[in-house]
Formats: structure tokens, sequence, C-alpha cells
């Protein structure tokens, strides 16, 4: 029987091939999207999943009260962990990150690190980082140890390094300064992995080099607790919160608990305190959403064509009903139409995904691997094959199965009006519609970011790191580079001007102690603030190694003088406290952007400290000249340091890498709004082509009796349209809520105005005109003594 079904259903799909071709290619299309997007938010829910512990390791997170504005921050104070442990039973362990770095030399081979993390012995007890060689109980322990993943090994020691028995206790040196033996070798931290590194060093390292980081005060850990199994860990939760008080009374600061299962996808912090591999649930969400639609307006096109067939396929339902058939018969038989359907549309789906695999990975900048023998694609395959095999078909299944004989021989002297069709046909264009628009307002507000006045000039501007033998020399390479003829200035500075953060406290006399608040700053030289052409308001700038500025002068931003309770007026002379620094306001600069604009400006301080080491120097280069001026910067950077890689990187690209993220999400809308309007193209072409067929004979007679052909046209045409302006009307509201949301998370955003929806909306109308006037015309021009005949 199951046999007899599947070959009438294949000679169907045989004999009406335009019927077939349409709902082939759609839920194909549809179909390899929504693969895609499974595999993508599988991947994305994977992520720490192979840590043994994971349900019962939480990060420790901090509220902070910042003149009654209170921040989620992911640091802590580095003295915390041990302290925790020492106090709560529920702990079993503890492990504290720290970020570092710099230039890591072994023999021959140097090459500048930016994937150190520092960390305690006890990383390996907590997280399954396995070491390939050393011993896990011993490594890290030593103030000297260091710890490198085996790509690590393959490139400082070369592709066969586990043959090497002398690879433990080789030496390291870092910033030419401190010496490291090699205590082990880890995995590669997977790449479903949030915490990702290539360099491990020792926390007693740290503790011996920088006092600071082990006081209360320093707040630059991540810092990790591994609770005992059963721990009830609300009830914990409310117990250690305000624990940071007891170790330090002056806090008023909440700890928080953050499951590692959340961290990947659910964390949101402020002053770039959180750092590691991270997502964002919202683009899972995204993706799964439209993802879902585009497969419904696939499912959609099945059903519509199927019930606007059923005149056709009445006299087929009425006969084998006549014959014996019954209803159920008659339901499974359409079933197996729709499945052995789907199962087409699946391997067309998997023809294009292997056709498009690498286009995919570029366009998501994701390792999405599209295992296609692997089980876990195979159950999806068929989930997918009998999801939209009964979705697509159950409605067409049931409702020409409902015929009665004598109903079903008699329908095709009528016209229904099928009431549930024109609501799929509104659905569909309803979500492609606001698809469109979203796309059109993500791209304006993408474009308004970059070419936002930040506040300073980002054009032409090179930042070249400090590392090395040129960590201490900033002034001559300021002079030296200033030589060159491709460079107009060379600026050294602690800051990069690309999502910046290094903040303290800021104090000043008269202040109420609840009004203390975080300024980030940076120190500059004179010829910052002229260079990038930032706008001083008030005030003088710094004097060229006038020592008066280095101790006791500042130059804030407007949101700092706000914040103090003060005017860019009456500012100048206050004074203030600031990075170990007491003295006075000299300068107010005009606010600029200093992070992504989806934060709003906060405090800024500029200090002029020429004795303190710069990271960095900000290279104004002459137009035009940009080649000539990195290999300038290469000759006098090398001149200093001729064993460190020089790394610089364009400040405007840098900057505009902060929204790739969105940039992509945006690029990828606009990919499926097209695929919606695409798919539901064919599905209006089909139903205009049903739609000319019953009217073949309306159509004859009224050409016979002079009827234009423009007038035809409308007459075919005017029904679709009335359905897609329906759905413009419904797109609209749905589209601004969505979007609305969306630009909330952006401090600065563009406003939502009306000629979006109206241009989406006129796009949208159009293609559908054109879609079904192409049908429309065609039946028009035909020979009207034919479509007479043919009835």
């Amino acid at each position: 029987m199951l046999q007899f079904n599947f070959k009438i259903a294949l000679r169907n799909i045989w004999k009406n091939k335009v019927y077939s071709s349409i709902n082939i290619i759609g839920l194909a299309l549809s179909m390899a999207c929504c693969l895609v997007i499974n595999v993508f938010i599988w991947n994305e829910l994977q992520h720490d999943v192979f840590h043994t512990n994971r349900d019962n390791i939480y990060r420790l997170t901090e509220k902070q009260n910042q003149a009654g504005t209170i921040y989620d921050v992911a640091v802590t104070p580095g003295p915390l962990a041990p302290a925790l442990q020492k106090d709560f039973p529920e702990i079993a362990n503890t492990v504290r990150f720290g970020q570092w770095s710099g230039t890591l030399k072994n023999g021959v081979n140097t090459y500048q690190e930016k994937k150190i993390l520092i960390t305690d012995n006890s990383v390996f007890d907590v997280f399954n980082f396995p070491l390939l060689k050393g011993d896990r109980k011993t490594a890290l322990q030593s103030v000297d140890d260091i710890v490198i993943t085996e790509r690590m090994a393959e490139k400082y020691f070369g592709k066969e390094w586990q043959n090497n028995p002398s690879v433990l206790g080789q030496i390291f040196t870092l910033n030419n300064e401190y010496l490291f033996k090699v205590a082990g070798i880890t995995q590669n931290p997977p790449e479903n992995s949030s915490i990702q590194f290539d360099v491990l060093l020792p926390m007693p390292f740290l503790f011996k080099i920088d006092e600071w980081s082990n006081k209360w005060g320093s707040n630059s850990f991540h810092t990790y607790v591994q609770l005992k199994t059963g721990t009830d860990v609300v009830a914990f939760s409310e117990k250690m919160k305000n624990q940071l008080h007891v170790y330090n009374p002056k806090t008023e600061d909440l700890m928080q608990l953050q499951p590692l299962k959340a961290q990947y996808l659910y964390s949101k912090f402020d002053f770039q305190t959180d750092w590691g591999k991270r997502s964002n649930i919202k683009y899972v969400h995204i993706f799964a959403g439209v993802g879902l639609l585009l497969l419904l307006i696939a499912c959609v096109n099945f059903i519509n064509l199927s019930t606007a067939r059923s005149l056709k396929r009445s006299l087929e339902v009425g006969v084998r009903k006549v014959n014996g058939a019954s209803r159920k018969q008659l339901i499974f038989q359409f079933l197996c139409e729709s499945f052995l359907m789907a199962l087409i549309a699946g391997v067309v789906a998997v023809v294009i995904l292997q056709l498009l695999n690498s286009a995919i990975q570029i366009l998501t900048d994701k390792a999405i691997v599209l295992e296609f023998s692997s089980a876990l694609f195979g159950v999806t395959f068929l989930f997918f094959i009998f999801i939209i095999g009964i979705v697509a078909g159950i409605y067409p299944a049931f409702v020409l199965s409902s015929f009665s004989p004598v109903k079903n021989i008699k329908a095709l002297t009528k016209k229904p009006r099928n009431y549930i069709q024109q609501s799929l046909v509104v659905f569909q264009f309803g979500i492609s519609i606001t698809l469109m628009i979203c796309a059109f307002m993500m791209y304006r507000q993408l474009q308004f970011i970059q070419q936002k006045d930040l506040g300073f000039n980002k054009e032409q501007l090179i930042s070249v790191r400090l590392n090395g033998g040129t960590r201490g020399k900033a002034d001559v390479l300021k002079q030296d580079l200033e030589t060159q003829t491709a460079i107009i200035a060379a600026v050294p500075t602690t800051m990069s001007l690309v999502n910046v953060d290094n903040s303290a406290d800021f104090k000043w006399e008269g202040m109420k102690e609840s009004d203390l608040f975080l300024a980030t700053q940076a120190n500059i030289d004179p010829s910052f603030i002229p260079t990038l052409g930032i706008q001083l308001m008030n005030g003088s700038n710094f004097l060229p190694q006038n020592v008066t500025d280095t101790v006791n002068y500042h130059i804030l931003n407007e949101t700092a003088v706000k914040r103090m309770g003060y005017t860019v007026d009456n500012v100048i002379g206050k004074k203030v406290t600031f990075w170990g620094a007491t003295g006075s306001v000299i300068g107010v600069v005009k606010d600029f952007h200093f992070k992504p604009l989806s934060a709003g400006i906060e405090p800024f301080v500029f200090r002029y400290q020429p004795w303190a080491p710069y990271f960095n120097l900000l290279v104004k280069t002459e137009a035009g000249k940009t080649a000539e001026a990195i290999s300038q910067i290469q000759k006098v950077y090398k001149k200093y340091d001729s064993e460190t890689p020089v790394e610089f990187s364009f400040v405007d690209e840098a900057i505009n890498d902060l929204y790739k993220n969105d940039n992509r999400t945006a690029t990828i809308i606009s990919l499926f709004a097209g695929l919606t309007i695409f798919v539901g193209c064919l599905g209006l072409f089909g139903l205009a082509v049903f739609s000319a067929e019953q009217r073949i004979k309306e159509i004859g007679i009224r050409k016979v009796l002079g009827a234009s052909v423009p007038s035809l046209v409308q007459l075919l045409s005017k029904d679709f349209v009335k359905l897609v302006i329906v759905s413009i009307l419904i797109a609209s509201p749905l589209a601004y809520y969505v979007m609305h949301q969306w630009l909330q998370d952006f401090a600065y955003h563009i406003d939502i105005e009306w000629w979006v929806f109206a241009l989406a909306g006129f796009i949208a109308l159009l293609i559908a005109l054109l879609t079904v006037s192409f049908q429309a015309v065609r039946a028009a021009v035909a020979n009207p003594v034919e479509s007479l005949r043919s009835e």
C-alpha cells in the first residue's frame, strides 16, 4: 500500500511540473537555511559542555554603585578567591584569571603573544584543560613556571615537539625581562570553550612584580568558584552577596554568581571588564526566529498551492471515493505526496549546502562544519522532512479528502473563496516586509555609526603598539618618526582610541562620599589633543616637558565635569585626586567617543607623565602615503628593537570592527529577507498560474467582448495586490516594535522614519505586482478561441 501511494505521489509530482518545482525550490532553500541555522545554534549552545564540573562552576561578578548608578562588572579583587574558600565550606575550589600580553622569546623565536592568562594551579582541577606534558599538581606553583598550548609548542619548537624530551624546562623570556621555564604543555582550548588562551603564567609571578594586584582595591581578576555537589546555589548566593563589605569595609559592592554555562551567551558587563570568547543570546533568538519563519513561508506555499489546486483534484478525489477509497486512505495518500516532495527538497537542500559551505563560513565568520555523514545531521535532516511533511501536507490532505463525491465532481463549475489561503498570503508577505524593514533599519544604523563624528579625527591614523625594547623609548621614536616624509605626527599615549578601558576612582575637593565615580584615563603628551583634532573647550593644553603639568594638572572631558557638579566655565582650577596624583584641572575637552556607540560617553581624564611607560604611538600619516608610512614605521621600529615584530592597526578599521557582529547580522537578515521575498513570490506566481487557469473561460469571453490587455491584467492582479497592501499594514507596526527594541542597545542611534516603511512596502508591492503581472499578461494575450475551446 505504501509503495502504491508513493508511486501515485511521484506521478502527480511529475505531472504537475510547475507546481512541484515551485514547492521544491521554496522548500529546498528554506531547508538549507534552517539546517545551517540549526547547526549554528547547536554550536552556540555547546560552549563549555566539555568541563566535567560545568554545572557546579560559577563566576563571581559585582554590582557596583557609582554615584547612584548601578554597573555590572566581571572583575573582582585579587585576595577574594582564597578568602572565600577559607570562609565558605560550600566552595570546593577556586581559580582566578588575569589578562596579560607581551613579547615571548625562546632562542631565535620571538613573537608577540596576546592570549596570555595569569592563573592559579587549581585551573587544572576546576576546568578540563588536560596537560599533555608536565605534572598538573605542580605546574604553575612556582613563580617562574609557564604552561603553553600545543599550538604554541609547535610554533616555538616545531612540529615534532612531542618527540623532544627536552621541551619541559625550556626557557622563555617575557618582554626581555622575566625568565620562565616550561612546566607543562596543555591541549589547545576547544573551539567551544569560552576561556581561550595560548600561554598560562603563575599567579605568584604577578603578585611578586605587582603587589597592588593582591590588594582589595585591585579589581582585576575573573574569579571562579567550584561549589560542592548538592549545594543550594540560591541560598549560597544570598549568603555571600555582601561578603566584599566584610573583607573591605570601604565598599558597598554586591557579589553575584554567574553560571559557567551562561557565560558565553549571557555576558553583558560595563567598562569592558569581561574578556574571552563571547557571543550573545540575541543572535541565537534572531536566527532561530528568522529560520523558523522562512520554513513556515515555504510550508505556506505548499498549503496555498495545494488548496488552489483543490478544484482540479476534486474530480480525482470524487472518483476515488466512488470506487471505495476511505477518507483515511486519501489523507495518507496526500501526506505521502507531501513527504515525498519534502524529501526531494531535502536532497536539493543538501546539494545547495555542499556547494555553498565555504561561503556560509565566511558569511557567519564561524567554523560551522556541516558533517553530512554524522548521526546528528541525519537525525536533524529526517526531523525536518517529517515536520515539513506534516506541517505542509496535513491541511491540504484534510481539506481535499473532506469533499463528498457528488460535490467533488460538480466542483469544477464553482469558484470558492478561500479565506485561509488569503490569510496565508498576507502572513507570507507580512513576514517578508518585516524582515525587509529590519534590514533597511539595521544598515541605516550601522551607516550612522560609521559616519558619526566621534569627536576626533580617525582618518589616516595608525596605532603602533610599543613592545619589547621600544616600551621605554616613546620620545625618541616620536622624534625619529616625525622626520619621515610620509608621517605628519607621532603621539605617545597609553590608549588606542578603540574601546578604551583603564579606569580609577575620581575624587575632588568638597565631594560627598556617595558622589565617587570611576573615570577612564590615559597618559598622553601635549601633541595628542591637537593632532587628533579634539576640541579644547576651556582652559589650556599641557605644556611640553613641563614638570608642573606632569604632577599637578589634569584635563577632563565634559561628562567628568558634569558628574562633579560643575560647568565647563567654573571647573578650571578645582582640586582633584586621580591615579595617585593630587592637582588641579587646567582644561576641558569636548566629549569624544572612546567606546562603542552602544555605550554612552563616560568621564575621562587626561594626564601627562612622560616618565611613565607609554604603550602606544598614534601615527598620523600623509593622505595617499599609507604604504610608504607603514614601511617607514617598520624601519624606525626595527632600529630600536630588531627582534620584536611590529604590531600596528588602522584606527578607523579597528573602530569599525567593533560592530562586525551587527554588520554580519544585518547582512544575514538582508539575505533572509531576500529569500523570504523570493519564496513568497514563487508561491504568488503559482497562485497566479492557477487563478488564470480557473478563469480562462472568463478571460476568453471578456477578450471577445473587447476587453483590453491592461484591463485583463488589472482584473487578474488586483486581488493579489490587495493582499500585499494588507501585509504592509500589518508588517509596519511589527517591524517598528522590533527595531525600536534593537536600537535600545545603542546609546546613539537613528530615528525610526516613516519613509523606510513606505520604501519597503513599495518594493514588496512592486515585486509582487511584477510576479503576478507576468502570468496575467501571458493569460491576457492568449488567443480567446483557444481559451474557449479548452472549456
